[in-house]
């Protein structure tokens, strides 16, 4: 039988029982979830019974996955690449798996394991019950600024917390990649698979998806990056869900990219009426186009936050202020 592709849109020969299955497009090579009837059907894919998607993105497609033996949820991320595109990818995507599975943190999105099934590179997640802030924003509009500084908080206690313990950084903090649970947790998902499997990278010809919020040091082809290249990010994720729009708001990527490396940095406080005392100050800071005119560690930018929060005055880049986490 003939179907039409989720992704690029073209028919192409099927070889999936019509009882249901995965398949990559012979076009576009992304992967196909096809399960004919959504009340019934289902797909058994290694330990776990597939039965519904949970979303597609730019680089995988997202499975609620039921563990056969335990009857346990998971999230489960099938990721477009093959193992046979890169003769080290699936040695590389093992190694990313093992030190994913690592970060152990209140604020991430737990990694259980990882592999290979039938040629589909796969993580095994924690499920959450909940939304990522981009589709916080489409459902309700922008965020309160005191609920955003809450979160704000979180997601920096997760980046410290990586880079404290394993000196590594996320590369791709972005509205979508935070979540927020029913009982109100915050998440940051995607830590420690932001390699060719994932959005996050350096080279400008693919950062479609993520330039509104990527560090001006990671367009640039000799651009060092450490944590505050995820400080950047974050604050840049928080001006777009408190403002309603993102920074370097411009049509194309070219512009985006040129923007983010040649013009000042926008200000919260110059396009929200009520902006909170400090608030843009803070943002401003997080943001700012060279990184030693940012905080040093994400500990820092929480400690600004919640000053804010509590109505002080936010310490910013200051030489005489105490050091931590570096």
């Amino acid at each position: 039988m003939q179907l039409a592709c989720e992704h690029c849109g073209r028919l192409y020969d099927s070889t999936v029982p019509r009882s249901g299955g995965l398949e990559r497009c012979t076009s576009c090579s992304k992967l196909n979830l096809y399960l004919p009837d959504p009340e019934s059907s289902f797909i058994i894919f290694g330990d776990y019974k597939i039965e519904d998607k949970l979303g597609t993105g730019g680089n995988a497609l997202v499975v609620r996955g039921r563990h056969l033996a335990t009857g346990h949820d998971y999230a489960l991320k099938l990721f477009y690449t093959s193992p046979g595109d890169d003769e080290h990818g699936g040695k590389e995507f093992a190694a990313e798996v093992e030190m994913a599975s690592q970060l152990v943190h209140d604020n991430i999105v737990r990694i259980f394991g990882g592999g290979e099934i039938d040629g589909v590179l796969h993580i095994v997640m924690e499920l959450i019950d909940g939304m990522n802030l981009a589709e916080y924003l489409e459902s309700y509009g922008p965020m309160p600024a005191e609920d955003a500084i809450a979160v704000g908080a979180h997601v920096c206690y997760a980046l410290d917390h990586v880079w404290s313990n394993f000196l590594m950084i996320h590369r791709d903090v972005k509205p979508h990649n935070i979540m927020i649970t029913s009982d109100g947790c915050v998440k940051l998902c995607d830590f420690g698979l932001v390699s060719s499997h994932e959005t996050a990278v350096t080279d400008s010809k693919t950062i479609i998806g993520t330039p509104y919020y990527v560090s001006p040091e990671m367009v640039t082809s000799d651009g060092h990056q450490d944590n505050r290249a995820d400080v950047y990010s974050l604050g840049t994720s928080l001006f777009h869900i408190i403002s309603g729009a993102p920074p370097f708001n411009y049509g194309s990527l070219l512009e985006v990219l040129n923007a983010r490396l040649r013009d000042n940095t926008p200000r919260l406080d110059e396009v929200m009426r009520n902006c909170p005392a400090g608030l843009a100050d803070v943002l401003a800071t997080m943001m700012a186009r060279n990184p030693d005119d940012r905080y040093a560690t994400a500990t820092e930018a929480a400690e600004d936050l919640l000053r804010i929060r509590d109505g002080l005055a936010p310490l910013l880049v200051d030489a005489h202020r105490s050091r931590r986490n570096q």
